[in-house]
């Protein structure tokens, strides 16, 4: 297995994936300088009644899993086919936590995986931790046609086991979608999506497929619908000015990259937004969809093209950043 990490880190004690499916070892790097205080949380989540998808570094893993890293082209044999690629996030110059992100490609399946859990400072207020997993084929009216999406959230004592399954014809305009969870969810949030809007929708780690293997191209212009299993939304891409960016102790990526915008468009299931409840995944009072910017990058000559760099400003009003701090490229089992 061959590992890069930013220069000055070494190993921090690994940790397990709670999900069946994702069940791995990650290796963790140090964190990088702190230069700001978190910000102080709310009473409800002083409370530990804080909703396990407004949490903030759940809302970011759902920033990063946008775009994700995929092989250049079924033509390009050289490329790496598994890769894991490690994702330091920061809020206001303080490392929140670590996200991992590992792909597996073989012919046009596609197997993507995410896991996340808070770093120590944030595990002192609160234990959480996500892991989910998408598995899909290449094709279809939006580039991917997915078969099934797995997520398990945790947040102290309680979690989350959440399904989307979907039925034949794959990648179809009409292809139907089922969503399960346990506990179930409320009468509201079962609801939330009407059942017409569900068909022909993807989950989230699959439109990061079908996304990536798109700016391949070089552009970042696209559009896919969304359905979660509690909101409906379409993720716009737009391209945006490229940048350098140097290696330092935060990254591993040095070079050039392609600049992209990213905007959530909510279509049904999102909350009005209250005063002090204002998160990425509530409708914003302007009426203006929420978004970040996103470089995309190869932090290996010849590979494929990973999101290398995230900046938010509309997040826990302050700054958010996401660094590229760890690319393995794991060997094909036999």
């Amino acid at each position: 297995m061959t590992t890069w990490t930013p220069s000055g880190s070494g190993p921090s004690p690994s940790w397990a994936s709670a999900c069946p499916c994702c069940r791995r070892r990650w290796g963790t790097p140090d964190q990088a300088p702190q230069s700001a205080a978190l910000p102080l949380p709310s009473s409800d989540q002083r409370m530990g009644v804080m909703k396990p998808s407004t949490h903030p570094l759940s809302l970011h893993a759902s920033l990063l899993t946008l775009l994700l890293a995929l092989p250049a082209s079924a033509g390009a044999a050289e490329a790496p086919q598994h890769l894991r690629l490690g994702y330091d996030v920061y809020v206001g110059g303080l490392k929140l936590g670590r996200m991992t992100l590992e792909t597996d490609i073989k012919g046009e399946d596609y197997r993507v995986s995410v896991a996340a859990e808070a770093g120590d400072m944030l595990a002192r207020l609160i234990k959480w931790s996500y892991t989910a997993e998408a598995e899909g084929a290449f094709g279809g009216v939006h580039g991917v046609a997915p078969l099934h999406f797995h997520s398990l959230r945790t947040l102290r004592d309680k979690s989350w086991d959440a399904t989307l399954s979907y039925t034949a014809p794959y990648g179809a305009r009409d292809t139907a979608v089922s969503f399960t969870q346990t506990p179930p969810p409320s009468p509201e949030d079962a609801g939330a999506v009407p059942l017409d809007q569900r068909p022909g929708t993807v989950d989230l780690l699959s439109a990061a497929a079908a996304i990536s293997r798109h700016a391949e191209g070089g552009d970042c212009a696209s559009r896919l619908p969304v359905y979660d299993g509690r909101r409906r939304y379409d993720v716009v891409m737009e391209s945006r000015p490229g940048r350098h960016i140097e290696k330092s102790d935060y990254t591993v990526f040095e070079g050039d990259a392609i600049g992209c915008h990213v905007a959530i468009v909510p279509v049904a299931g999102f909350r009005p937004a209250g005063r002090g409840s204002q998160n990425f995944w509530t409708a914003a009072p302007d009426g203006k969809p929420r978004g970040f910017d996103l470089w995309v990058g190869r932090p290996m000559p010849g590979g494929p093209v990973v999101p290398v760099r995230l900046e938010a400003g509309e997040l826990f009003f302050t700054h958010v950043v996401g660094h590229l701090a760890q690319v393995e490229v794991v060997p094909q089992q036999p």
